[in-house]
């Protein structure tokens, strides 16, 4: 029997999702057309940008459906290219790809932003033409940056702020109205939705610097053209409406729990950023002289699915440049696991876990020496 790990890649789908977005596939109609069938296929896109949007404090018009995160990210991205620009350093691929010629905001040793390091440097420049792009909480590690500091240094600098909320939402409260977001990225797959739809939420004063990646037709107010992708917009509404009650706040318990386990069974283990703001749901484990690729194969052999770094790296493992970012020594940094919750663990599924995980640490071990 396989037990997943690996909410944080990607969230198994909620079973009314499925039963919504079956319900939703005989609404044939373009939602661009104006007959009845455009119209009903128009009020389905409708209904979900207002759940969406009471779900992330934003306001629903303003909200541009996407293929996912990736795409909001360089749609939101996209602007910054003429502007002074600063990325956190552990930001998602998505987000730092997007712009070679950012400045990198440096994190500290447990993973937090150098706050004071983005606020002296907005201070040297022209109030006007400033972006910002920092994650709401880290995908890797877990950590949750300090937004309302983040909000505040940017507001008193005119700049415009980006977060990518992809990891947030269901496990901290969110708000673009109450934060001053900007731009907020968010994906249907990791909350319970269908994988392939995302969206980007705009604030009314960024629309006239925005501009579209997409172009070829006047959906999501010239935002993004192509015809909308109607049953999964349905299904991304559904599981954000899931996600306004859902809290994985309560894997707290299992995740302290199978922590403590791992600390006492394997003594050189270390959990990244263990005395940081975390959500309940994210462990990152490092053991030294230890492959992730090989641990996270030997696991998934034994039944376990946990990952390492980012899974948007077309099946390859990488060393994590989060890590490398927080200062770590190299041998962490390429051995490090990610667990992430879907749900709580009973007391036996989290002791067989971690004995497995010895075992396997241990099997490792004694083949490297072997070598």
């Amino acid at each position: 029997m396989t037990l997943y790990l690996d909410y944080n890649a990607s969230a198994p789908i909620i079973s009314d999702v499925v039963a919504i977005m079956n319900e939703s596939i005989g609404i044939i109609g373009n939602p661009s057309s104006i007959h009845s069938s455009g119209r009903a296929a128009r009020k389905a896109i409708e209904d979900s940008r207002e759940i969406i949007s009471k779900t992330i404090g934003s306001n629903p018009k303003n909200i541009i459906f996407t293929s996912g995160a990736t795409e909001a990210n360089a749609l939101a991205l996209n602007c910054s290219k003429t502007m002074q620009t600063f990325i956190s350093s552990i930001e998602h691929d998505s987000v730092l790809k997007q712009n070679i010629n950012a400045k990198l905001i440096p994190v500290t040793s447990e993973g937090i932003i150098n706050v004071e390091f983005l606020e002296s440097n907005l201070r040297k420049l022209p109030e006007d033409n400033i972006f910002v792009s920092v994650m709401a909480v880290n995908n890797e590690t877990g950590i949750i940056q300090p937004l309302e500091d983040i909000s505040r240094i940017c507001k008193e600098n005119n700049a415009i702020l980006h977060v990518d909320a992809v990891q947030a939402i269901g496990r901290i409260d969110i708000s673009m109205d109450k934060l001053n977001i900007d731009l907020l990225t968010i994906s249907s797959h990791k909350i319970g939705g269908p994988k392939g739809i995302g969206c980007l939420a705009v604030s009314d004063k960024v629309y006239t610097v925005l501009s579209p990646i997409i172009m070829g037709g006047g959906q999501e107010r010239g935002f993004r053209g192509g015809t909308e992708a109607v049953n999964q917009i349905i299904g991304f509404g559904a599981a954000a409406k899931y996600a306004q009650k859902f809290s994985l706040s309560n894997t707290l318990t299992t995740r302290d729990s199978l922590e403590k386990n791992v600390l006492s069974m394997i003594p050189d283990s270390i959990i990244i950023g263990k005395n940081s703001p975390r959500v309940a749901n994210t462990s990152l484990i490092a053991f030294k002289n230890i492959s992730a690729e090989s641990l996270v194969i030997a696991l998934d052999i034994e039944g376990y699915e946990v990952s390492s770094g980012s899974a948007c790296s077309s099946g390859k493992i990488a060393a994590s440049h989060v890590l490398r970012a927080m200062g770590l020594n190299e041998s962490l940094v390429k051995g490090a696991i990610r667990i992430s919750l879907c749900r709580s663990l009973n007391k036996s599924e989290i002791l067989s876990f971690c004995t497995i995980l010895k075992r396997v640490i241990n099997q490792l071990l004694r083949k490297k020496k072997i070598i």
